[in-house]
């Protein structure tokens, strides 16, 4: 199912990370919908607390992990989202990182956030052809920051490990980490669950959901980095993090740099950058999508107690986030 359809080739739509997901955090689920005896589609989706399963109030699995979510289903399958909430004995499900085309199946998202890509297939020597001739300053600009970076630091090289040792995987965290402190960004890695899906991830790799670690490295320093997973030919990029003290060079620029350039060694065909906004996700796109975000709700008891639990987070949520502004 995933084969047909391009927008569903994402490592968070496979079965080895939802499996990840129940074996790191439990209170995970994939709804396998039938008819007629014929399996038709899977929704994978999760309960944040036990509170939220009794209520039967899901998000989408992995949840702030996932980088894409929606249905996994052949090309043909129609349904509405009230439909699918009763089929998967869900009172209410809110959802971002809605994947283009779910609209398709009948789940329409309430509103949508622009996501990037960069599309490799004719490899990467025609794509940096494309690039000089569509943005030439660019990538002089580019190249002049890589001829600092080696004055500065000695030759780059990009290092992929085959495999994601604990170390290595430690010593990336810790990079993003500080990142995280230092631009006042809130930190991922602080709910240890989903540390603890990403140890699970390193344990569990398949070709459908593969977790890939690259480095930037001049010398014994290492500038930037990237954890991502993969699927297939399909990178989502997930984790960069670098060096601050090789600011000036743009350390994160290069890293993606290189990585384009080792895209085909890689097995790389398509960089998915996920949902949001960033000058670097437009410098280096080829094309954009729209992810989207809902939250569907039944019409019946257990929904209207799942709305009103979901409002009270909020007031909760917001009431520590003023008091954390004025203190």
């Amino acid at each position: 199912m995933q084969a047909q359809s391009p927008a569903l080739q994402r490592a968070f739509l496979s079965p080895t990370f939802a499996q990840a997901c129940e074996r790191a955090n439990g209170r995970a689920y994939v709804a396998v919908l039938r008819d007629a005896g014929a399996i038709r589609g899977f929704f994978p989706f999760q309960f944040r607390s036990v509170w939220h399963q009794r209520l039967r109030l899901a998000e989408r699995i992995g949840g702030g992990l996932s980088d894409a979510a929606g249905l996994i289903a052949a090309p043909d399958l129609r349904i509405s989202a009230a439909l699918l909430l009763r089929l998967a004995g869900l009172s209410s499900l809110s959802m971002t990182h809605l994947m283009a085309g779910q609209e398709l199946f009948g789940l329409d998202a309430e509103w949508s956030e622009i996501s990037y890509f960069t599309d490799l297939h004719n490899g990467s020597d025609a794509y940096f052809a494309e690039l000089l001739a569509r943005n030439r300053d660019f990538v002089r600009d580019t190249e002049r920051r890589q001829r600092k970076a080696q004055n500065a630091y000695g030759a780059l090289s990009l290092q992929d490990a085959g495999l994601v040792t604990a170390e290595a995987l430690a010593h990336v965290v810790a990079m993003k980490r500080e990142q995280y402190r230092r631009t006042q960004v809130g930190d991922a890695f602080e709910a240890p669950g989903n540390l603890r899906l990403i140890e699970t991830l390193k344990d569990s790799s398949t070709p459908e959901c593969k977790l890939v670690l690259a480095a930037l490295v001049a010398g014994d320093q290492i500038l930037a980095q990237h954890l991502g997973l993969q699927h297939n030919g399909v990178l989502s990029w997930w984790f960069p993090a670098y060096d601050a003290s090789a600011q000036g060079v743009s350390p994160g620029r290069l890293l993606l740099w290189h990585m384009i350039r080792r895209a085909v060694e890689s097995g790389v065909k398509l960089i998915d950058y996920g949902m949001g906004d960033a000058q670097y996700k437009r410098q280096f796109s080829t094309g954009t999508l729209r992810m989207g975000r809902a939250v569907w709700s039944g019409a019946n008891t257990g929904s209207l107690l799942a709305r009103a639990w979901q409002s009270l987070e909020w007031r909760l949520s917001r009431s520590r986030v003023s008091k954390a502004e004025q203190s």
